[in-house]
């Protein structure tokens, strides 16, 4: 029983083995990750992936975390100005360059909010994925904090 047993997992380790050799250019295919959706492959990105830190921010994102009173679930960024909306905050801000930082390009921003505190954010720091479709904002927080929250969006 143990020498069949071998067979068939040598059997399939041959059959893995020649099925995921790659593409043509013989690179081994990208495959998605489990729950990944494939819709949508192929097409270009939503957002330009080239230019500035400021170019690479604009457009619609979408919250990635659970809402909630003091949460932003959505943020738009066009020309620099940015608006951000969530169950009970209503906020706008300007994305200001701030130069290049350990050779990367930064840009911070400070909201205005409607509808109650800020959530603690104070000055926040933008960091948005070189393909562009992912964007963090890294709050400071309070004067004397340890720190603010940290807004992570994907693309709308």
């Amino acid at each position: 029983m143990r020498k069949a047993a071998w067979m068939a997992a040598a059997s399939f380790a041959a059959i893995v083995s020649v099925t995921g050799c790659g593409s043509d250019g013989g690179t081994p295919e990208k495959r998605p990750e489990a729950g990944a959706s494939t819709a949508g492959a192929g097409k270009p990105a939503q957002a330009p992936a080239k230019g500035t830190l400021v170019q690479r921010a604009t457009g619609s994102w979408k919250s990635i975390g659970t809402p909630g009173d003091d949460t932003l679930d959505t943020l738009t960024v066009a020309d620099g100005k940015v608006t951000s909306r969530g169950a009970k905050l209503s906020c706008t801000g300007t994305l200001v360059p701030g130069g290049e930082k350990d050779g990367k390009e930064t840009a911070s921003l400070t909201l205005t909010c409607e509808g109650g505190k800020d959530g603690g954010r104070g000055l926040g720091h933008l960091t948005v994925k070189p393909d562009g479709s992912a964007l963090v904002l890294d709050w400071d927080g309070p004067k004397g904090g340890w720190g603010g929250p940290v807004d992570s969006y994907r693309r709308a």
